[in-house]
């Protein structure tokens, strides 16, 4: 950090003393913390529920209404492949990045370029993380695409070139050359604050009535040596009290009272701190507490909503991956994958009526004016005797086309 003096890029006020060596915020700085050690990130997720949700709740959405997969129009069923992925992305979030390991056998080493017409088989999906693996070798042709980025990793004895993992990032790598930080390092200050809070809270709760006993000539009782007399009387005090809820004292020498603790303004200020770790982990409050959003009109609809936003951008990206997957699973470059994840939101059963009263009064609306005869409407909206919420514009459009054609 620069001296005062050398500084030329802020604001100063000779008068007010804003910007100057009188002005306590100037001396305000970044600090870097102590990079978390992998051991300390997995015992962290280990024994912290809040740190575990954080981690597993984006994964967790993203995959909670499964997925389809079409290789050239044929479904392609992997139990097995939601799990997988589910686990690589809780770990890349945990410890920064986790690797699928392919063990695709194209009868080439593990440390050459994998070449996918060649695989006879994949042997197994193995998850590995920054705790398995470590950096050996980068590319360094600069004309490259890859230039800067690791060509082979290392595990124990062996090398594996990177075209065998297929990697997952819990943030975004700056450095190719590093390892990218856990999502847990980035909210670390600011969960250990939630932690802290919360503990204080629990220690004042043991402390919210405190008795307190007088007792006339307790030093001098002390100073000669009757300190067991007077722990004695203390305990037949507290006995008393738990018992027969009455206390017997010495009308001229004891005197016991109950000293109890405001907790006002204690909830705001928990429910201010969770907001602050929501914001840090970027999750909906209502999601990472589990609890319903309290307060005036207050739904959480719109939170809910962005979140899901958000999961299916993470979706979106995570297509790419597993689209490469399962090219090297059918050992088929050229194929076309086609991967369709469900919507996140379901409507409820009031939402869902609402929608057939809308879809009835549109349909009404085209009956009244001639654009659909009653017949389409009922093979549109009941097709097999179900209802299906179609829009009429579809039918609408079908009917211009059939009309073109004549």
């Amino acid at each position: 950090m620069l001296p005062l003096k050398e500084r030329n890029d802020s604001w100063q006020n000779l008068l007010s003393g804003l910007g100057t060596a009188r002005d306590k915020s100037v001396y305000t700085h970044l600090a870097p913390d102590i990079r978390l050690p992998p051991n300390y990130l997995e015992l962290l997720y280990l024994n912290d529920d809040i740190a575990a949700r954080i981690c597993d709740l984006l994964p967790n959405e993203m995959l909670r209404q499964g997925f389809s997969i079409e290789v050239d129009g044929d479904e392609l069923v992997r139990p097995d492949l939601s799990d997988i992925l589910r686990d690589a992305l809780v770990k890349s979030r945990i410890f920064g990045a986790a690797f699928i390991y392919v063990g695709a056998d194209d009868g080439e080493p593990q440390e050459a370029e994998l070449s996918i017409a060649k695989v006879k088989k994949v042997k197994f999906l193995n998850v590995l993380t920054t705790k398995d693996l470590s950096f050996q070798s980068f590319y360094t042709d600069p004309n490259s695409e890859k230039y800067g980025q690791c060509e082979l990793y290392r595990l124990s004895a062996s090398s594996i070139h990177e075209t065998r993992l297929i990697p997952f990032y819990g943030t975004s790598p700056l450095n190719p050359r590093q390892w990218p930080s856990s999502i847990l390092q980035h909210i670390y200050p600011v969960l250990q604050q939630f932690n802290t809070a919360w503990q204080a809270t629990a220690h004042l709760m043991t402390d919210a009535a405190q008795g307190v006993f007088k007792l006339k000539g307790l030093h001098s009782a002390v100073a000669s040596n009757r300190s067991e007399e007077l722990l004695k009387r203390m305990e037949l005090v507290d006995m008393s009290r738990s018992i027969s809820r009455s206390i017997i004292l010495d009308a001229e020498d004891e005197d016991f009272r109950r000293d109890t603790y405001g907790f006002s303004g204690i909830p705001e200020i928990l429910e201010k701190m969770m907001l602050r770790l929501a914001a840090a982990a970027r999750l909906p409050v209502s999601l990472l507490m589990g609890q319903a959003p309290a307060g005036m009109n207050a739904t959480g609809e719109s939170d809910t909503r962005f979140f899901y936003d958000q999961v299916r951008a993470e979706q979106e990206h995570l297509k790419s991956k597993m689209e490469h997957l399962i090219k090297i699973l059918i050992a088929n470059e050229e194929a076309e994958v086609s991967i369709e994840f469900p919507a996140l939101w379901q409507m409820t059963d009031r939402e869902k009526a609402e929608l057939r009263r809308m879809e009835a009064e549109t349909d009404r609306i085209y009956l009244d004016a001639g654009v659909l005869l009653p017949e389409e409407v009922a093979q549109k909206r009941f097709p097999e005797n179900d209802f299906s919420a179609e829009r009429a514009e579809l039918m609408t459009a079908e009917k211009d086309e059939e009309s073109a054609e004549y």
